[in-house]
């Protein structure tokens, strides 16, 4: 029969666990501090240990680290009603095996407490990093989706494992990348981020790899390419999918190799790093669409994570908005009615569009105070609103060919300017990719539309 502590500082918690596992056929231990709790467990060796994160005398953290230490053969998970990431991604880095928000579902701290009895993950993920304080995060929120993607990223940041992280844009992705590579390793050694959408292909190659002195035209000096920029640290390629196919192959050898070669050199460069990647785009759509190298796609998704669009958590809105308001000089606060707006919002532009919101509120709020008049919303669809009218765009011509040419530039202008010049936006609307809508207003000469906004 296995032995389970319970260390837990409220007294009706405690004693309902102990009475519902010991119905479930455990042998129960009861610890109502963390000094009690560490005490029992060097001592009477239970099989697991359920550990509330704030307890008196000793906090869960420190327990569970002075007990990894002291070789405690006991498997823990860990509880708590204040789920912050830092916390929830520390838990999981010392060697947690699972961590449990409360209020608790007893069947779920059941099934998780099996898993652990049975796979037994009695070694911290990585016995170096026990010795650092937590580090702090940026992400918040406290939803059960948010809760996995911070005990995913404590369980592989130690790790070198190759990351892909997917979610729409504005949900946050590169926090994620910030969270893996500060609980690694690798935190005292560079992150360097390259967004492959944002450089043209014809320069991407020299920024990731570099190049020698006269490898091309204007070449005139050595250059360090990203890769070995971010020799020994981490290196964070955003809008991976966006890559263009000669730079993918590349970018699969240097991952399988190791090793790298700037242009206009033979000579191989070894880099120790890890690799993290984001999109936003559907990967597997593009592979099966042969836009995207299969054998690359598996190099890259060693590790996934998720990151759900805000509507899918809008329990967090509250958190999030108390937090963009703490960053306001001087705090601002909100009525009750418009956090209300604010939480039955759609949020297609994810979390970024809701700190957008908040700030220009801030700006537009009287005593620092922001009410509903000062929440500026889109009302109705986003796609509706910006949907082009396809009809009656131009006068029609001789040849199909010149027909197709006209309604494509008429098109592409039209949305440019619905947009405001944001190409982003654009190519949005549209529903093509950003470098396809480059290419096209090169060969149509719409460089110039909108000069002062176009990004």
């Amino acid at each position: 029969m296995p032995t389970i502590l319970i260390a837990e500082d409220e007294a009706a918690a405690r004693n309902s666990l102990a009475s519902l596992l010991e119905e479930s056929g455990f042998r129960t231990l009861t610890a109502a501090d963390g000094a009690d709790a560490l005490s029992q467990i060097l001592h009477k060796e239970p099989d697991a240990v359920l550990l509330d994160v704030r307890m008196p005398s000793l906090d869960g953290l420190s327990v569970l680290k002075r007990a990894l230490e002291g070789g405690s053969p006991s498997t823990f998970l860990v509880m708590t009603a204040y789920g912050d990431s830092a916390t929830a991604i520390e838990a999981m880095k010392l060697g947690a095996f699972d961590y449990l928000s409360k209020p608790l579902d007893f069947d779920h701290v059941l099934s998780q407490l099996k898993r652990a009895l049975a796979h037994r993950k009695i070694e911290p993920a990585n016995s170096d990093a026990t010795s650092e304080p937590p580090r702090k995060q940026t992400m918040v929120g406290y939803s059960p989706a948010m809760q996995r993607v911070y005990k995913l990223i404590g369980q592989i940041a130690a790790s070198d494992a190759t990351v892909l992280v997917r979610g729409e844009s504005g949900t946050g992705k590169e926090l994620v990348v910030n969270a893996i590579h500060e609980n690694s390793a690798r935190a005292a050694r560079p992150l360097v981020k390259v967004n492959c959408a944002a450089i043209p292909d014809s320069l991407l190659e020299s920024e990731l790899f570099g190049h020698e002195k006269g490898a091309f035209t204007n070449a005139l000096f050595r250059r360090t390419g990203r890769f070995e920029e971010a020799n020994g640290g981490t290196l964070f390629l955003d809008e991976i999918a966006e890559l263009a196919p000669v730079l993918q192959a590349k970018l699969l050898r240097a991952l399988q190799e190791r090793t790298i070669e700037r242009l206009g050199s033979n000579t191989p460069i070894r880099v120790d790093l890890r690799i993290v990647t984001a999109t936003s785009r559907n990967l597997e759509e593009l592979v099966a669409r042969a836009v995207f190298r299969e054998d690359l796609y598996y190099r890259l998704n060693v590790v996934s994570i998720a990151l759900p669009p805000l509507r899918e958590r809008k329990q967090d809105i509250p958190a999030l908005v108390q937090h963009f308001l703490s960053r306001s000089n001087p705090p601002a606060s909100i009525t009750p009615a418009a956090l209300a707006l604010l939480c039955d919002h759609h949020w297609p532009g994810n979390v970024r569009e809701l700190e957008n919101t908040i700030a220009r509120a801030t700006v537009l709020a009287r005593a620092h105070v922001i009410d509903t008049p000062e929440i500026q919303l889109p009302t109705g669809n986003f796609a509706q609103q910006t949907a082009l009218d396809w009809t009656a765009l131009i006068p029609l011509q001789a040849g199909w060919k010149d027909n197709t040419e006209a309604l494509e530039r008429a098109l592409i202008r039209r949305a440019l300017e619905t947009a405001h010049g944001n190409k982003s936006k654009a190519a949005e609307i549209l529903g093509i990719h950003r470098r396809l809508l480059y290419e096209k207003m090169r060969q149509y000469s719409l460089e110039s539309v909108d000069p002062g906004q176009t990004r």
